[in-house]
């Protein structure tokens, strides 16, 4: 199997990228991918909701096009895997954005927050982009659920399967080879319950042309692609069925307890203390969700060829006072410990040095950003007699103008709170979030919205999952953050104030930029009345 570098985009056809990632501890890859045409864009399946996921993909997409044009999203059924993201970057892609999906799905699709309009496809319907290029969708029901579809890039002969073909594999490689179609097998007879709907879209894509399929879990394949196929005709779903038929013997219980326990070793790459089955599922909650489902399922293939079922999926007792659960941070944790540390920091130069990362905590770490806060000026007195309507679409056109600049500076939208908006912007991104904040006073006066007030400072702050138990919100704090939002504070109407240190590593030819076109002041801002003052630089339009 090839193994690539999976912390950039990769091309696999032509205008075709995979922007994906890979949990190798969970043995789970998600592909999303990006279709580029001329300025037109399709992303496919687009990913998991969560801020990780979001700052992880678009960094992938920013290395092939812009994300606003991204016209379209197609998602090919409606689990969070594939449509959790959609709302986290909905208002950063093209303004006329359609999601494209089955008319079963389109139902589910406003659940996840999303705003954007939602096109139900039929079989055999065609998206036609300007070039003329054409993809086809073919409906694909129950492959695993109601409302599932899959794509055909007609130009590159490239099948987007959805979860046909998907696989779960701790030796991820992003092309498949031949053991691949056990492991494809086995998703297909645990996660699908019947084998009509299989053979139904064997039916459907037997006589296309296919140069590759792109899975959205697994590896890529471009090889034995006939294999592949064919082995749609001889799978056997519903095996979650055969295995609660007929319960396992004392002798039967201890060879699936022995099958378990030597997998369990071989997952974890370390020897296992249980004597029975219900120490293994403990340890496997130890581990994470991901563990406990490949336990189980490992367990179940032996039930299988045992002819009984598995004894961890039934008639457990549960107790009130001795009630386990898996730690579902296990994905984000495994995602965050292999990407900051090989220096990829989510674009915000985290420290490379594992121990470090582990230190600080994989729910939240320290880094070095420029912070960004703005204030709508005058917007409580200009609301007060405004009727609801009125007053929303102002902000809903103030945020989406906001959000596109500082999208397409390379900064990322961290809050929306009411009037305002929290932003920050990576370590080499300083300049771009100088030359934002003149940019939003400048489209905010050409399309006459409401002006603002802008705060900047630049310095270290601590990212993360933060809050407690009930209520974690990913977000930002630190003394950057208070410094930049007191910074705001003391801005006006059409004005930015930047902390003197983040004014002073500014780049000559943007500070040389910026002073052309507005008045810098130097003055004193307090934080809180006891604090000492703090320096700053006061941008004011020039008359």
């Amino acid at each position: 199997m090839r193994k690539l570098d999976d912390t950039n985009a990769i091309a696999v056809a032509e205008g075709i990228w995979w922007v994906g990632f890979a949990d190798y501890e969970a043995g789970f890859s998600n592909n999303p991918y990006l279709l580029v045409d001329g300025d037109e864009a399709v992303l496919f399946d687009p990913g998991p909701g969560h801020p990780l996921f979001r700052d992880l993909i678009l960094q992938k997409i920013e290395q092939v096009t812009a994300p606003e044009r991204i016209r379209y999203i197609v998602v090919h059924h409606q689990d969070p895997d594939l449509c959790g993201l959609i709302p986290f970057i909905e208002n950063i892609l093209h303004p006329d954005l359609v999601i494209m999906t089955h008319p079963r799905t389109t139902l589910f699709i406003p659940y996840y927050g999303v705003r954007k309009g939602v096109l139900p496809l039929g079989d055999g319907d065609v998206l036609e982009l300007k070039s003329g290029r054409r993809i086809t969708f073919f409906h694909a029901p129950y492959l695993h659920f109601a409302g599932n579809i899959m794509s055909y890039d007609n130009q590159t002969a490239s099948l987007f399967s959805g979860d046909v073909f998907a696989v779960f594999n701790r030796e991820w490689s992003l092309y498949a080879d031949e053991s691949y179609i056990d492991l494809a097998r086995n998703f297909i007879e645990h996660y699908i319950a019947a084998k009509e709907p299989v053979t139904y879209a064997y039916e459907k894509i037997k006589d296309l042309k296919i140069d590759r399929i792109l899975p959205q879990h697994g590896g890529i394949i471009e090889s034995n692609i006939e294999k592949f196929l064919d082995m749609l005709r001889t799978v056997e779903p519903g095996q979650l069925l055969t295995e609660l038929k007929a319960k396992p013997s004392a002798k039967e219980t201890n060879e699936l307890f022995m099958t378990g326990k030597l997998w369990l070793q071989h997952w974890l790459k370390k020897e296992v203390e249980a004597d029975t089955l219900n120490d293994l599922m403990s340890r496997a909650m130890d581990e994470g969700p991901s563990t406990v489902t490949l336990l189980v399922d490992s367990i179940s293939k032996k039930a299988n060829q045992l002819g009984v079922a598995n004894p961890l999926t039934y008639s457990q007792v549960h107790k009130w006072n001795d009630i386990w659960s898996a730690r579902t941070t296990q994905i984000l944790d495994s995602i965050r410990r292999r990407f900051l540390s090989r220096q990829y920091g989510m674009r915000f130069g985290v420290d490379a040095d594992v121990a470090s990362v582990l230190e600080q905590g994989l729910q939240a770490f320290k880094t070095n950003v420029s912070v960004m806060f703005i204030d709508i000026r005058g917007f409580t007195i200009w609301s007060a007699e405004k009727p609801p309507d009125q007053v929303v679409g102002m902000l809903n056109r103030q945020h989406e103008l906001m959000t596109r600049i500082i999208t397409s500076s390379g900064g990322r939208v961290n809050k929306i709170m009411g009037d305002g908006m929290l932003a920050y912007f990576p370590e080499n991104k300083l300049a771009d979030c100088a030359n934002a904040t003149m940019k939003i006073h400048e489209d905010i006066a050409r399309n006459n919205l409401l002006p603002v007030g802008i705060g900047c400072d630049f310095g270290e702050v601590i990212m993360g999952d933060i809050g407690q138990e009930l209520r974690l919100d990913y977000t930002l704090i630190g003394a950057t953050v208070n410094s930049a939002a007191r910074m705001c504070s003391t801005a006006d109407k059409g004005q930015t104030v930047f902390t003197s240190r983040f004014f002073e590593k500014l780049p000559d030819d943007t500070k040389t930029s910026i002073t052309n076109t507005h008045t810098p002041q130097h003055i004193k801002v307090k934080l809180k009345p006891k604090d000492p003052e703090l320096d700053a630089v006061l941008l004011g339009i020039r008359p």
